[in-house]
């Protein structure tokens, strides 16, 4: 989550399948995301990361993860999530 956005409020929607999530903020690169999470540091700010349910079956996180991003939007659909595909929960 963006803490410079008051209330603090996702930027990134990811499922979690490792520890990726926090690996953007050491392998950035020119993604909306990266950009995003370069200017919470430039303002002496930490990521928020919150994670929303643990020990699911993959096909229960593709779901959830859809969902949200769905719930969010995407910014290239009018949302304020960086990822970059709009997911379709079915």
């Amino acid at each position: 989550m963006n803490p410079i956005t008051k209330p603090a409020k996702p930027f990134y929607i990811y499922n979690g399948a490792s520890a990726r999530a926090w690996e953007h903020e050491f392998n950035v690169d020119d993604s909306e995301k990266c950009t995003t999470i370069k200017s919470i540091k430039d303002e002496g700010k930490d990521v928020i990361y919150s994670i929303i349910a643990d020990d699911l079956i993959e096909e229960q996180v593709l779901k959830i993860e859809a969902e949200l991003i769905s719930a969010f939007g995407v910014k290239s659909r009018g949302g304020f999530l960086t990822n970059k595909v709009s997911l379709n929960p079915e």
